[in-house]
């Protein structure tokens, strides 16, 4: 038994388009791995001196989301209903990629030496500017994967090469910790100086991939709305929030994203406050994950084309919340090393959640083939759109929820130990468990082709 899929004959593009479109994420995901790994460290340095209150570093975030997440839903609409020469997403891109690495330089400048309400807001301003321009680039970035591959099985493929691209990023971002460890102690700079020189190298560096994809990547021109067809802002919001595949798909995406954040923002603690390492040593952490989900494409596409990649990622969904769990265990009382544990726990981890990775860019836009025999309109900014702004939420969420979190003990020298960072494991897994749950109603599974779905739903809501 197979996944439906969108039959059409259409040849699809070469290789060379996928790999062009898959470099920007490697830009994306570098940047964001950065930052989302140690921004917090570098404001709320275990054992040192914060540069910003600990429990306001929350508030800073949750604001920061909440105003990005209000811009979010008009750059997708605005990204659907754009005509010019060069299409409907390209222009956003190409617009956004250059600010957007100015911002993420600037996060690693905070005006005052030591803590300070003025770092806050700093952070803050800085914070915000970064992530809207990461909309403006993401939104239609991710809307133009479903125009770009036509059929269920090159999206695979894409998705393939995304997920490639995404895991280098994720190793390319890992060196950061080493760098700068290195600048620290060898180079002989102070802290900032030290993760602004990072920044800044990182962004020099990544530059070229935000914008030598637009030598091979090209837009549909028949994929153009006609400005007599165009819903207006309301309409369109309506239709994306009733469509009951995008409501699952949402709120299973929803609990994924949390737990990533998590993940990738208490990386450098597992590190150094539970397997007692230096921050260089986060670079094999990293590595070791990203090595155990390339490992796996090959078992996840195979079992993809004989199960379907509902069946598929929705395994991956439970075999990832037993996992998590396990960072509850890591400790001297298991004869293992502390950084042989940390690295399995790891390897484990992204072993079992590879399924949801790697497919669920095909699922994303099997959900907007879904709207269009719906409405006869090409959405895919209205609803790549609402993802980036449960992205900006969940996120801001999440970095909110997780200091407090770490209250609890966020390193040795607390009365607690790194407790707040080991109950990041269970509340991890306990939030996949309950997207596997939600994850069961997804409609538009096996032998439910997305065009008989479409007109039962239509004939249903007809008078």
């Amino acid at each position: 038994m197979t996944d439906n899929s969108t039959s059409l004959d259409t040849p699809s593009p070469p290789i060379k388009t996928d790999i062009a479109y898959a470099l920007i994420t490697l830009g994306t995901s570098t940047t964001w791995g950065v930052w989302s790994g140690w921004l917090m460290y570098f404001y709320l340095a275990p054992g040192g001196a914060p540069r910003v209150p600990v429990a306001f570093y929350s508030l800073a975030i949750l604001i920061t989301g909440a105003i990005n997440a209000l811009v979010t839903p008009p750059i997708g609409y605005w990204s659907d209903y754009t005509r010019s020469r060069w299409g409907r997403r390209l222009p956003f891109m190409a617009a956004s990629g250059l600010p957007m690495l100015v911002f993420f330089v600037l996060l690693w400048t905070p005006p005052v030496p030591g803590q300070s309400t003025w770092n806050l807001i700093y952070l803050a301003v800085a914070l915000g500017l970064y992530n809207v321009a990461y909309c403006l680039n993401q939104v239609p970035y991710a809307a133009l994967l479903p125009e770009l591959a036509l059929a269920d099985q090159h999206r695979v493929r894409m998705s393939f090469w995304t997920t490639i691209f995404l895991l280098l990023g994720m190793i390319l971002s890992s060196f950061a910790g080493p760098a700068i460890d290195y600048m620290e102690k060898t180079a002989h700079l102070p802290v900032q100086p030290a993760y602004l020189s990072v920044a800044l190298i990182y962004a020099l560096a990544l530059l070229p991939f935000f914008y030598l994809p637009f030598l091979v990547l090209r837009e549909r021109p028949d994929r153009q709305i006609p400005a007599a067809q165009r819903l207006n802002f309301r309409q369109s919001i309506a239709l994306t929030l009733r469509n009951p595949a995008f409501q699952v798909l949402t709120a299973t995406g929803a609990l994924y994203w949390i737990v990533t954040s998590f993940i990738q923002a208490v990386i450098p603690f597992i590190v150094t406050e539970i397997c007692l390492l230096s921050k260089a040593d986060t670079l094999y952490f990293y590595l070791v994950g990203v090595l155990a989900s390339l490992a796996c494409y090959p078992l996840v596409t195979r079992l993809a084309g004989r199960w379907g990649k509902w069946r598929v990622s929705a395994g991956s969904l439970l075999l990832a919340a037993l996992v998590l769990p396990g960072l509850m265990l890591i400790g001297d009382w298991l004869p293992l090393p502390l950084a042989a544990q940390g690295l399995l726990w790891v390897a484990l981890e992204a072993t079992a959640i590879s399924g949801v990775v790697i497919l669920a860019p095909a699922f994303t836009a099997e959900v907007t083939d879904y709207d269009a025999a719906l409405t006869g309109q090409r959405r895919e900014g209205a609803y790549y759109s609402a993802w980036g702004l449960l992205d900006e939420v969940v996120n801001g969420a999440a970095l909110t929820v997780l200091p407090l979190l770490l209250l609890l003990g966020r390193s040795q020298s607390d009365p607690h130990g790194p407790l707040g960072v080991r109950l990041v494991g269970l509340l991890g897994g306990l939030l996949l468990l309950a997207g596997f749950f939600i994850f069961l109603r997804y409609p538009l599974r096996p032998r439910t082709a997305i065009s008989e779905h479409a007109k039962t739903i239509v004939e249903r809501s007809t008078p």
